[in-house]
């Protein structure tokens, strides 16, 4: 008798879980919008088999000269991206770090369904 674990997907990075299933598995919907999140933002495009238009493809911005990176852009492409993976997720401000061969992120943004305001940062590195 196999019981059927509860959860949304598999937790990145992925974890042997003894106990419920093969993977632990993110438990909330907020968890899971967090995840999605953080897959968009970090993902390349192309890196997605089934769907390589999936991701901000940010890494191209870290060969640019310190004083020439678009932000704006970085932006616009979060935003679609959002928009189009996980209309769920507001947006709200967009910061952007930019250093040589690192760009941070920190966004703030509502999970609408539940109506819940997160502020995370994501590392885009080589």
């Amino acid at each position: 008798y196999y019981k059927m674990p509860k959860g949304y997907q598999p937790a990145i990075p992925l974890n042997v879980d003894t106990v419920a299933g093969p993977y632990v598995l993110t438990k909330t919907f907020n968890g899971n919008a967090k995840q999605n999140l953080k897959m968009l933002i970090l993902t390349e495009k192309g890196e997605k088999l089934t769907d390589i238009d999936f991701g901000c493809g940010l890494k191209r911005f870290l060969f640019e000269p310190e004083g020439f990176v678009d932000v704006e852009e970085i932006k616009e492409e979060i935003n679609e991206q959002v928009n189009l993976y996980a209309p769920y997720i507001a947006i709200g401000d967009i910061n952007i770090v930019v250093k040589e061969h690192f760009l941070g992120i920190k966004i703030a943004y509502i999970i609408e369904p539940t109506n819940t305001r997160q502020e995370d940062i994501f590392e885009v590195t080589t």
